[in-house]
């Protein structure tokens, strides 16, 4: 009698398999993060927050780069149509248009001038590391490990309406209408996140394709947070123990606010 061996791993189960998927961006999701903590609690200071605004948006401009790259990994006419909607999502179908557009708008609510904003010649070196690993990432792995990456998006929904709370609560400075990129990724994010998982749990057949999915998630976190780790190391005082004029100016507005609660 033959008997037929079970493989050595077993693949997971499909709601195991994503069971796991989300408890990634449960436990490491970058709003658990310090500086993401402080935002929303009104603890930043205005220097802080446009820190972030500005740094953040070297991010938001390789989302369509990164999309791009995606999109060329894909066999299929549908999924090439579904995935370029996300460029479009963020560059708009015309100037004026799209999440790039919007966040520009954010910066110019917060003060920053769009020019500079477009230049990038304020961004950290550890923000253009991190966003700069996301991109060859995508451009050389596998689309299931580029595809997986994206699932962060599963938590950005619920960040988002904190966000926008907070924003509203703490930040009233920034016009209403400096929101409209958070508002508009609530919906966004929840089906794009959805197509992307849907791929995932498709694509990843073995445990060994299952695992690697999982790992590019777990990577994809990793940027998201080291990109905060710059933004909020920025702020700490220099390696000389000396602060800067903008970190003291950024100290002393947190300070008073703080004395008037």
């Amino acid at each position: 009698m033959t008997t037929t061996l079970a493989p050595l791993t077993e693949p997971w189960s499909p709601a195991e398999f994503e069971a796991r998927l989300r408890a990634v961006g449960q436990g490491r999701y970058h709003d658990r993060h310090p500086f993401n903590v402080r935002m929303h609690e009104g603890d930043l200071s205005q220097a802080e927050l446009r820190r972030w605004i500005t740094n953040r948006f070297h991010y938001q401009i390789h989302i369509p780069v990164k999309d791009a790259l995606i999109v060329a990994k894909l066999d299929s006419s549908r999924l090439r149509r579904m995935w370029l909607r996300r460029i479009e999502d963020h560059d708009g179908r015309a100037e004026g248009e799209g999440g790039i557009e919007r966040w520009l708008r954010l910066g110019e609510a917060a003060g920053l001038d769009r020019g500079t904003l477009l230049s990038g010649e304020a961004v950290l070196p550890g923000v253009r590391l991190a966003v700069e690993g996301y991109v060859n990432f995508c451009r050389l792995r596998s689309p299931l490990e580029a595809v997986a990456a994206s699932l962060t998006e599963l938590s950005a929904p619920g960040l988002m309406r904190v966000r926008i709370e907070a924003f509203e609560r703490h930040y009233p400075w920034i016009a209403a209408d400096g929101l409209a990129y958070f508002r508009t990724r609530v919906d966004q994010g929840r089906r794009d996140s959805a197509e992307a998982l849907e791929l995932v749990l498709r694509w990843a057949r073995t445990r060994r394709d299952q695992e690697r999915a999982v790992a590019a998630l777990s990577f994809k976190c990793d940027v998201l947070w080291a990109l905060l780790d710059a933004v909020d190391c920025a702020g700490r005082p220099g390696a000389d123990g000396q602060d800067t004029p903008a970190d003291r100016g950024s100290r002393a507005d947190r300070d008073e606010r703080r004395e008037r609660v």
